[in-house]
């Protein structure tokens, strides 16, 4: 057990700070999930400070969690910078879902939904990399991603490496963002609800199907439809049976879940700790 006494947002980037220090001299690989802006919504004064201005209360704790990420974030590429490995070190930011704003004023903008649902405003998130040695600054990459990419593309820059013994899910981005590689790294994405059979296709077009049990439910075209208004009512049948045949063969590929879901309390009812 922890006994740590400084706000946990700001423990964990001196903890990283403190990593990166310790590992200045050798390859390192650094995963920090910070648990903000998660609920419970708290946040020192120092932080709270800084938005005299926001009169909901929440949503000024919010923006005082995001503020610590902030400096959070700042520190760690400062250290870089001080340590002169910067051009050297491959830095990824990533949101794991979107905003659920009903429950701590999270705002996805224009974005439909937020997290849980498959409405672009709970899968479409902030992803930012900085690799200096090989990525121009201010470099703007407009195709599908996705956050399985991350591993093969830290996986395809790792000086000795191993042969894999199985394929990745994910693809090597950097060719693409470098603009070596033309083209969307993916045709489709796919995201799957198991216990509720639940499915969301998208196609590098745009175009973007979620289905229920087998059953359409909605379906949109992202790229006129952003905000994800109009219904697609009438589209092309070879859209149709492209976008099954091609769910239904990456469904072939999955294994069963590990661990059962949140929603699959049941489960786990019959079964009692061994004495």
């Amino acid at each position: 057990m922890v006994d740590e006494t400084e706000y946990l947002t700001d423990a964990f980037s001196r903890e990283a700070v403190s990593f990166v220090r310790q590992h200045k001299e050798q390859p390192f690989f650094l995963y920090l999930a910070y648990n903000a802006p998660h609920n419970p919504l708290q946040a020192p004064k120092k932080y709270l400070d800084r938005f005299p201005a926001i009169q909901n209360q929440k949503r000024k704790t919010y923006a005082a969690m995001v503020s610590a990420v902030d400096d959070g974030v700042g520190r760690i590429l400062a250290t870089l910078d001080e340590l002169k490995i910067t051009d050297n070190t491959l830095v990824i930011f990533l949101s794991d879902n979107g905003g659920p704003e009903q429950d701590n004023a999270s705002d996805n903008g224009p974005l439909r939904g937020g997290k849980g649902t498959y409405f672009e405003g709970g899968v479409r998130v902030p992803f930012a990399m900085q690799w200096p040695a090989y990525i121009k600054p201010g470099s703007r990459y407009e195709e599908m991603i996705s956050s399985l990419d991350i591993f093969a593309t830290v996986a395809a820059h790792v000086q000795g490496q191993r042969a894999l013994a199985n394929p990745l899910d994910g693809t090597d981005l950097l060719p693409y963002v470098t603009g070596k590689k033309s083209g969307s790294p993916h045709e489709f994405l796919f995201w799957r609800n198991y216990d509720q059979k639940r499915f969301l296709v998208v196609h590098r077009s745009g175009l973007k199907e979620i289905t229920q049990n087998d059953s359409l439910v909605n379906r949109f075209d992202l790229k006129k439809d952003l905000r994800e208004e109009q219904e697609l009512a009438n589209p092309l049948e070879f859209q149709i049976g492209k976008f099954d045949g091609e769910r239904k063969k990456w469904q072939e590929q999955l294994m069963p879940p590990a661990i059962w879901g949140l929603y699959q309390d049941a489960l786990y009812k019959p079964f009692t700790r061994p004495k």
